[in-house]
């Protein structure tokens, strides 16, 4: 799961003469990083003590550059790391590399990082708060971590200090409060003048739940191309990254996690935990298949009606997006079926066009926006004659809006419908599952889709809780880092395993597509993680995600 090769963080690290987060990686918050010490070599003293004396003015060494920090080497097959300047913690086997965490002065970094025997060098880094390492300063906690448990395991000393979370998202502020002292690393991938509001809201949630962890942002933007995808995943697998969360919605892509984006985020998974957010369109979406021997040239809904009206048919104003694809995705030039996606008006008389869709490239997707003034809307699909549409067509309608014809299973989006991915709804109260939030099963397939639910609070000031799925699906990355923090040879898979298999039963009896295993429980996933990790050490690794016996 771990690939520390994250030198070009160590060499910006080794330029800082006090202890603050580096500019260079894009963060410009208030908040101070502190790096561990030691009072005696001899003596193991707790994580808060060690920080203490950094950041007590009585206490602290006089000469910053001298402090010693907390290092992760990755070394070479067969190698052994031996002398007085590295004081080893912890050391273990990993892929075939020999792993060990321990104490360093910071002025040996970089001939640790260049000892022939060392593949690469890891900072790992923590914040002091009022109750724990990590912990805001200002205590401005999403109610979130308590309700899955994880709050327990941060008094228990697991804060996921030496895991490393990426978060994709369209933007973030890396300079907000909420993030402060926990950003690593920052890139834009075509980002500029994206919304950031979502994208920080869900980087502080992981930050709540897995305060130690160290935060690598990865902003694509709103309008994302596989490529970028591509290369913002890689990024963030090169940086070091544990667990990855993605909360968005790519519906330019087949809905059976075929997809460019989807197979993406599987082949990552391998080597990671991937968590994605279902996405919140059970209300939203609308699934079936065109019938031309009808001959109306366009698609119902239901038997008789070719009219999908947004909010129940009452009158609205405001913005308007719906997306329209169809698996048609293998056909090129005149074999492939074409739709037309129309937003009308209901008024007397003749119904007027509103908008009209666009096609997104050569895929069989078609996309529309809009902002209208108040009054009632409906959209409606069209099969022009001459086109080569057949029942065999399978469409999928996504709408910012509430369908009155809708389909809540089937709802899932990429990256969520991706095999390895652990797809993560969002609960409402009294452990059921939201309205709103996407379900499965992924479409064309026999993959159950949801993997968890989870509550959906978010503490970043101004937005709300009840955002769904999107700030659902960093309580469970949030949960994975403190995994993996307590056990750090756990492979990807085994980490998705005790995830699912320690999550309590919410609604039908059993995995269902809506709640998937159930709701999050962190504390019951770390004990289930020691149980696992004797029953794989006799049995073997069952992390392929199955029930244990």
């Amino acid at each position: 799961m771990r690939n520390p090769t994250a030198l070009a963080l160590v060499l910006a690290l080794l330029a800082v003469l006090a202890p603050v987060v580096p500019a260079s990686l894009g963060y410009q918050g208030s908040g101070e990083a502190v790096t561990p010490t030691r009072s005696d070599p001899g003596t193991v003293t707790s994580l808060e003590e060690r920080l203490a004396r950094v950041v007590d003015a009585d206490t602290a060494p006089s000469d910053p550059v001298d402090r010693e920090v907390y290092v992760e080497v990755r070394m070479k097959r067969g190698a052994v790391l031996e002398g007085s300047r590295f004081d080893l913690r912890q050391a273990y086997d990993r892929k075939g590399a020999r792993v060990a965490r321990g104490y360093v002065p910071l002025t040996a970094v970089r001939d640790l990082s260049s000892d022939p025997r060392v593949e690469a060098v890891r900072i790992e880094r923590a914040r002091l708060g009022p109750d724990r390492p990590g912990a805001p300063l200002d205590g401005n906690v999403a109610d979130g971590v308590s309700a899955v448990g994880a709050d327990e395991l941060q008094l228990d000393g697991l804060t996921g200090r030496n895991v490393t979370v990426g978060v994709i998202d369209a933007g973030f502020r890396v300079s907000d409060p909420e993030l402060a002292g926990h950003v690593g690393a920052y890139r834009s991938f075509d980002a500029e003048g994206s919304d950031w509001v979502h994208g920080t809201a869900v980087a502080s949630v992981v930050a709540d739940t897995a305060p130690g962890a160290s935060l690598h942002l990865a902003a694509v933007g709103e309008s994302t191309t596989p490529a970028e995808y591509r290369e913002a995943v890689a990024w963030l697998r090169d940086s070091g990254a544990d667990v990855v969360v993605d909360a968005g919605s790519y519906f330019g892509q087949p809905g059976d996690g075929s997809g460019e984006i989807a197979t993406v985020a599987s082949a990552a998974a391998r080597d990671l935990v991937f968590v994605a957010a279902a996405g919140n369109y059970a209300q939203r979406h609308w699934r079936g298949t065109y019938d031309p021997s009808r001959g109306t040239g366009r698609v119902e809904f239901t038997p008789g009606k070719t009219e999908n009206y947004l909010e129940g048919g009452a009158p609205f104003g405001g913005s308007v997006s719906a997306t329209l694809r169809w698996d048609d995705w293998n056909a090129t030039g005149g074999n492939r079926s074409d739709y037309d996606l129309v937003l009308l008006r209901r008024q007397p008389g003749a119904d007027p066009v509103v908008a009209t869709g666009s096609r997104v490239g050569d895929a069989p997707v078609e996309h529309l926006a809009a902002r209208v003034p108040r009054g009632r809307y409906y959209l409606s699909i069209r099969a022009p004659e001459g086109v080569n549409g057949t029942d065999t067509d399978t469409l999928d309608l996504f709408a910012s809006r509430g369908l009155t014809h809708r389909s809540s299973g089937a709802s899932l989006t990429a990256p969520g419908t991706a095999p390895r991915v652990l797809t993560v709804g969002a609960l409402a109260g009294n452990d059921t599952v939201a309205a709103f939030s996407s379900r499965g099963p992924v479409a064309g397939t026999d993959r159950r889709g949801v993997d968890l639910v989870a509550p959906d609070d978010v503490a970043l000031p101004g937005t709300s809780p009840g955002a769904g799925s999107s700030y659902a699906a960093p309580y469970v990355a949030g949960t994975a880092a403190l995994l993996v923090d307590a056990h750090p040879s756990f492979a990807a898979g085994e980490v998705r395993t005790v995830l699912r298999n320690s999550a309590t039963d919410v609604g039908p009896a059993g995995p269902d597509p809506g709640s998937g295993y159930g709701r999050l429980d962190a504390a019951a996933a770390a004990e289930f993680a020691v149980a696992y990790e004797r029953y794989a050490a006799i049995n073997g690794s069952t992390a392929a995600g199955d029930r244990l016996p």
